[in-house]
Formats: C-alpha cells, structure tokens, sequence
C-alpha cells in the first residue's frame, strides 16, 4: 500500500517508478526529468491514437501538440506526486492503440497494458470505457463482445487484487463521504463542469480545492454539462470524431467526480487523460474548417492562424504554471494568490513558512508564518489540520523556532490544548503543555498536566524517545504536585520539537 493503509491507495508501477528513479531526497531532477519524458510518450500516443481514429497526419499532429502544451498538465508533469497520472495515461493511450489494431495480438496487447495502467493508478480502470465509447460513436469501428468481456475480466482482476492488498478499497475517510448520494450527483456535476472549464480555458490554475466549492448546485456549471451532452448528441452523425473527443471527457473523469467518495475534493492531475478527449476533438475541428477553407479556395489561413493564437496563448501560460512547482514555499505562494480563503491553502503556506524560518512577515511577498497559521483558523478554525497549527503556533508563542517575541505561556498553553481536543493522539502538545506545568503551574496545573500525559505511551503511538519523556515529566509533575520533588524542584524537559 502507498502510505497509510486508511489512504486507499495500491500503485506498485509508479511506486517502483520511484524507486528505479531515486537518487536522494535533495536530488529531485531524475524524478521530474522522468515525468517530463513520460509526458512526451503521452504527447506522441496521443498523436497515434489520433492516426488510428482517422485524423489525417496533420491533424493527429495538432492533437498531439495541444495534449503537450496544454496548461491544465503543469501539475501531473511538473509534480513528481503526479507520475501516477502520467504513467496510467502512457499505458492506457497505448492499450487503446492496441485495442484499435485488428490482428490476433492486438486484444492480450490491449490487456496488458490495462492492467499496467491500473497498477499505476485506480482511475485507469476507465481506459476500456473509452476504447468501448471509440467503438460505439465512430461508424467503422464495429463493437466485439467477446473483447469487452476480456477487458472486463482484466479489470475485475485488478479490482480483486487490490482488494486483497488493501483493508478497504476506498479511503477511511474522505471529502465526501458524508454527503447523500443524491448530493454526490450535484458534486459530480460541479467537478465535471469545472473540469470543462479548466480543459478549455485553463485560468487560473490552482493546487487546491476544497469540497465547499462543489456542495451546492451551480446553475452555469449546470448548463455546461447539458450543453455538452447536447453538443455530443448533435455532432454523433454529423462529426463522429468531435463526439468522441466530447464523450471521452466525462468517460475519463468518472472515477473521480466523487459518486463513490475518494480521498480527494478534486485536484488539476486529474484531467491529465480527460485532456486527451479536448485534444482529439479540437484537431477534429481544426481537419473540418481546414477542408472547408481549402473547398472555397481561399487556403487554410484562417484555421492555421486560430492554431497559432492558441499555442501563442498555452505555451507561456503552461511554462508559467509548471515554474510554480520548483519549491514548496513558491507553490503555496502562488496558491495563497489564486486562493486565500482556502483554509489548507493557508496552512500549508504557513507549514512551509516556518520551515524556511520566516516566522514574522517581512513584505507583501514574504508574509510570515504565524499570520498564516491563524488566517488558516479564522476561515475554518476545524480544518483538517487545524490541530497541527495550534501545535506550531503554541510553539511559536513559547518563544521556540527562533522567533523574537516575548513568550506568552497562556496563549501558547491555549492553542496545545486547542490541538489536543482536535487532534488527540497528537504527542507533542501533550508533552508540551506538560513541560510549561513544570515552569509555570498557574498556567497549567500539575493534575491537568498528568492528565494529557496518561496516554502517552509507544502503545498509543508515541515514539521510545517521547514515552521516555513523558515519563520523565510525569516523575517531576508529581513531585511538584507532592511538593517533595527529589531534585530540589522542577526541571524543564525539552519535548521532542524543542519548545
């Protein structure tokens, strides 16, 4: 399993991607150099797969180009956490050129290929449904059942082995988990509407979405959706191949609009192999005004210029979005510009702040951590690491890290208990508030602090070192409660974070 088993994830090609690939945590360049050559296979499968759908040459090439400079991939390409996308697209774009040849090879190629795609990431699992959507909407293909029931039983496969890997299929828990389905209906019509939007007009992109932005109905987002359903219907007799550019986008999206909840409200990679529909249907269209230009005799200026404005447009506005992705600091930056009333937005802004030492503000551009922490509390003061910031700002108001503010024993002791009640098994502002009990017993007193340690223990999932000290603190927390400390009086034990 990739991380923590309530995660729900099992991608053992793209982990041992990695793995091949690794050379340091301080050496991310052969890790990021594979995706961008990942990319580039993408990019030309794309032109392939457009070959084998009918496009001419020239127009296959304008599929293939706009897939590799499209704005809305600066995250799967430029993220190494995106490799999963990129290796699930490579291996389902190539089963689908499988799944387009006709000899004897072509349908255990096709196979293969799914499974290799589903071992790189669960949403590849769409792949047949798309190759089956080819068959279906284009009058030369012809639909075989005995192939759809061989994909199919690969895919079962793959369900079955994950199931046998995993605790449960689907994350502990998740942005939606609670939500009816009737409501996961609207949110997967907000995803899929948005997901539109980015895929045409890829502004402004973001590294964070939050489920509040999908719950409720939105009436454009609506329309959106109706219009493309509408525009596939229109087009199936009359451009078969922009219809299937059309369909494949809600095809390709299904594993993660949420209907069955995930462990994610929706993030850009995960357009990377819906982008691929857009692509095939806007060369589509570039083939149809081409021969309708060059039928009246005036040339194809007028599609070639419309091309031209649209790699003018996405070639810098894609090299801007993947320079954002150099560093942590940068990445949350951008992302508090794009969306400073997201709560995470804000808090990991302030995580990666802190550990670039920038406690207090110092200009517009360099804001400091501590503000950040607290603007991530003042819009949801619950959010899922709300715990977390308590913890750095109690640290911070003890004076530690290196900032140069008093230190303020009460409020630093208010925001350890704050992250204890929202996250309880989180050791260090336990040990924390135990450590100012022994400095400053009006603050904290000795029976309040014994009591958050109670739990402290490697069987609870502290550490050997952070039991060893909680039991230390506990020796002195009840001498000074006994009023006989064996040591002349309390002594400051160091948690493990240094406060």
């Amino acid at each position: 399993p990739l991380g923590h088993a309530d995660q729900g994830l099992w991608r053992p090609v793209t982990v041992l991607s990695w793995r091949l690939q690794w050379a340091g945590a301080d050496d991310a360049f052969p890790l990021k150099l594979g995706n961008v050559l990942l990319h580039l296979v993408a990019s030309l499968l794309v032109l392939a797969v457009a070959r084998r759908l009918g496009l001419g040459g020239v127009a296959a090439g304008v599929a293939g180009v706009l897939f590799a400079v499209h704005p809305a991939h600066a995250e799967a390409v430029a993220w190494v956490t995106g490799r999963a996308e990129l290796l699930a697209a490579v291996f389902a774009l190539a089963g689908w050129l499988c799944w387009l040849r006709e000899e004897r090879w072509a349908t255990p190629a096709a196979i293969c290929c799914l499974v290799l795609a589903g071992l790189s990431k669960e949403n590849a699992l769409a792949a047949p449904a798309l190759w089956v959507l080819g068959d279906l909407l284009l009058p030369d293909r012809r639909l075989r059942p005995a192939r759809v029931s061989a994909v199919a039983a690969a895919a079962a496969a793959i369900f079955l082995a994950r199931l046998a890997v995993l605790p449960g299929l689907l994350p502990a828990t998740g942005p939606f988990d609670d939500v009816p389905f009737a409501g996961r209906l609207v949110v997967a019509l907000g995803i899929l509407a948005r997901s539109l939007r980015l895929l045409v007009w890829p502004a402004p992109l973001r590294i964070e979405y939050q489920r509040q932005e999908f719950l409720l109905a939105d009436p454009v987002g609506l329309a959106v959706v109706a219009a493309l359903l509408a525009t596939v219907v229109w087009l199936w007799r009359r451009r078969p191949l922009v219809a299937l550019g059309l369909a494949a986008v809600p095809v390709a999206l299904l594993p993660v609009l949420n209907l069955v909840p995930i462990g994610e409200a929706f993030a850009e990679r995960f357009l990377y192999l819906p982008s691929v529909g857009v692509c095939l249907a806007a060369a589509a269209l570039f083939r149809h005004r081409a021969r309708v230009e060059a039928a009246s005799g005036r040339g194809a200026g007028g599609s070639v210029l419309a091309l031209l404005l649209v790699l003018l447009a996405a070639i810098p506005t894609s090299r801007a979005a993947t320079r954002v992705f150099r560093d942590d600091l940068g990445l949350w930056l951008n992302a508090a510009e794009s969306a400073p009333d997201l709560p995470l937005v804000r808090y990991n802004l302030g995580l990666f702040l802190d550990r670039a030492g920038h406690h207090l503000p110092e200009d517009r551009g360099r804001p400091g951590c501590m503000g950040e922490l607290r603007a991530s509390l003042e819009l949801d003061p619950r959010h899922v690491f709300a715990g977390y910031a308590h913890q750095m700002l109690g640290t911070h108001a003890l004076g530690a890290g290196g900032v140069t503010v008093p230190p303020d024993a009460w409020r630093a002791a208010g925001h350890f208990r704050s992250a204890v009640e929202l996250l309880p098994g989180l050791v260090e502002a336990r040990l924390n508030l135990a450590t100012i009990a022994l400095d400053a017993p009006d603050v904290v007193g000795p029976t309040e602090a014994l009591a958050f340690l109670a739990p402290v223990t490697v069987e609870a999932g502290a550490d050997a070192e952070q039991a060893l000290t909680a039991r230390e603190l506990e020796r002195q927390l009840s001498a000074a409660r006994s009023g006989s400390s064996s040591d002349g009086g309390p002594t400051g034990t160091s948690s493990p974070d240094g406060s």
